[in-house]
């Protein structure tokens, strides 16, 4: 069953700390099918002007906190309605990202069939600097089936 308390709408989540390992961009790029060496080699990302190996920009996904204050989500009923980012810093093997998360927006519908609750959850990532390596808003959707009697 879905829980959301209202009044955590905007507030972020403790920070949690992600630290981007090297082997697992290799094998993030490798499952991609990404063949650019700076996603495998220091010495081609060093080349290129990065700090070390190369996270593709979807590899942020992996770092989102799922866990934000005042929504507990049900185990099933829940699909992944869309995914936007916006990139600041390259992600790089090395580097530890900070990352909050939180509930922007709730819609709800009613149906014959049930309710559906539409939740955008954000979230950012910090790199030590202080500076933005990603912003991340998804749209999560919760169906909830109505009682038999109410068809």
């Amino acid at each position: 069953m879905l829980r959301l308390d209202a009044q955590s709408l905007g507030q972020r989540s403790q920070p949690k700390l992600f630290e981007v390992e090297r082997g697992a961009v290799r094998k993030f790029a490798k499952a991609l099918g990404l063949a650019d060496s700076i996603y495998s080699s220091v010495e081609a990302a060093q080349a290129q002007g990065y700090r070390d190996l190369v996270a593709p920009p979807t590899f942020a996904v992996t770092l989102l906190p799922w866990q934000v204050p005042g929504l507990e989500l049900p185990s099933a009923g829940v699909l992944h309605g869309e995914q936007e980012f916006e990139w600041g810093q390259p992600l790089c093997a090395g580097d530890v990202v900070e990352v909050t998360g939180w509930v922007d927006q709730v819609k709800s519908r009613s149906s014959q069939t049930g309710k559906m609750s539409m939740i955008t959850v954000c979230s950012e990532g910090r790199l030590k600097t202080g500076e933005l390596a990603f912003s991340a808003r998804a749209l999560l959707i919760v169906t909830e089936e109505a009682p038999h009697g109410d068809r």
